[in-house]
């Protein structure tokens, strides 16, 4: 694994610990929500799907 590796994996693993986070405090209802109707996924059943699918969306939107 090179340096840049690491480095893309600990910001994926930051982001991904803020979206439980906030995923813990309700506060992602209306994006979980907005990933259920558009990758037809269940809230509950895919729930981890549709937090990590959050989680790429928040990295693309800092780092792209």
């Amino acid at each position: 694994m090179t340096d840049i590796d690491m480095i893309n994996e600990q910001v994926f693993e930051r982001i991904w610990d803020e979206v439980l986070d906030l995923d813990s405090k309700g506060l992602l209802e209306n994006q979980i929500r907005d990933m259920q109707f558009q990758y037809n996924l269940h809230p509950d059943d895919d729930r981890d799907e549709i937090l990590q699918l959050i989680a790429s969306e928040i990295h693309d939107e800092r780092y792209d």
